[in-house]
């Protein structure tokens, strides 16, 4: 059962939903793996739009002094940088009377709806986290993506991929108060919230009053990348060449490319930070790994799994927001 996205449901598709009651609970198909949402360090904001946050920009400058002469002052250079968090949210409303009707059937309606909403909020977050790019929607943060977006920029290793529109990413990410985390209004809570909201008036397309109740969820959140370091962007990883195995015309090294990313991250971030790919790169990376003089991986109990693969000792993490259509970058 689904009803269009902004509207209430109707008593025939409630009917319809109870009547499928005998069937089981509704199986949820459109639930992704996005485990970067179980990683991310949240802190509380020190302001209630965003976070003002400094990063030193220069050394102070240093001198080799002989006797009897000075030594003339110096400073270190810093910039203050404000990190912005959005205010995510869904309702779903139903009309009083068909909870009236329903009594505690409409509850399950509620309860079932709920998991779904809940499932698209983290959805959004989770792709946010990546692609969300504020000057496009200024309601949203800004995402890896958009602090990471060329080949040219700092961090970023193109894996040369060229087929247009099929490119993917994977990214090496360290989490911390003083590297990268998420963040929270200040005086709020993190996390999704859910509310409940008794019996209200709302109004129809035509301008008519009716009551209904109300469930509404939030998140308010966002990202700050307090040190640009503790992320490592591999772009133009060509989806299309991911099933190509080693020797094979067109084969993406994934062993050489992780290999550069993790080195360039600085050794006290590198030995905290986690891989994060889609499906078509996890699987890429399990393939290679079979064969001689590619990928080594480890399966370590990272997390409380023992099903959690390590490459070069850092566990990697399943994202299924990353597309595999991105764009190639230049």
């Amino acid at each position: 059962m689904s009803y269009k996205k902004g509207l209430v449901a109707t008593l025939a598709e409630l009917e319809d939903f109870y009547k499928g009651q005998d069937a089981g609970q509704v199986i949820e198909l459109m639930n992704q793996t996005n485990d970067i949402l179980s990683d991310v360090q949240w802190m509380e904001s020190n302001q209630s739009d965003g976070h003002l946050t400094r990063i030193r920009t220069g050394l102070p400058e240093v001198y080799w002094r002989r006797l009897y002469k000075g030594t003339p002052p110096s400073k270190s250079e810093w910039a203050q940088v404000k990190e912005t968090c959005g205010m995510l949210e869904a309702l779903q409303e139903l009309d009083v009377a068909e909870v009236e009707l329903y009594g505690d059937k409409a509850r399950a309606f509620r309860l079932s709806e709920g998991k779904a909403f809940a499932e698209a909020m983290r959805q959004k977050v989770a792709t946010t986290l990546f692609y969300g790019d504020n000057s496009t929607n200024s309601d949203e943060f800004n995402g890896f993506v958009k602090r990471y977006p060329g080949i040219s920029s700092p961090h970023v290793i193109n894996a040369s991929g060229s087929t247009s529109n099929k490119m993917t990413s994977m990214y090496l990410i360290c989490w911390g108060a003083d590297t990268v985390h998420g963040l929270y209004p200040k005086g709020s809570s993190g996390g999704l919230a859910h509310e409940e909201i008794p019996k209200y008036m709302t109004t129809d397309a035509s301008g008519n009053k009716f009551q209904v109740v109300g469930d509404k969820w939030s998140w308010r959140c966002g990202l700050a990348v307090r040190d640009w370091r503790a992320v490592v962007r591999i772009c133009n990883i060509d989806s299309t060449k991911l099933a190509v195995r080693k020797g094979g015309s067109g084969f993406v090294d994934l062993q050489s490319l992780t290999i550069q990313a993790k080195n360039m991250m600085p050794p006290q971030m590198r030995q905290k930070a986690i891989w994060y790919c889609n499906q078509d790169v996890m699987t890429a990376l399990e393939l290679q790994s079979i064969d001689y003089g590619t990928v080594h991986l480890t399966y370590g109990e990272y997390l409380d799994s023992k099903s959690v693969p390590a490459l070069h000792g850092r566990p990697i993490r399943q994202c299924d927001v990353l597309s595999s259509t991105e764009a190639v970058l230049s």
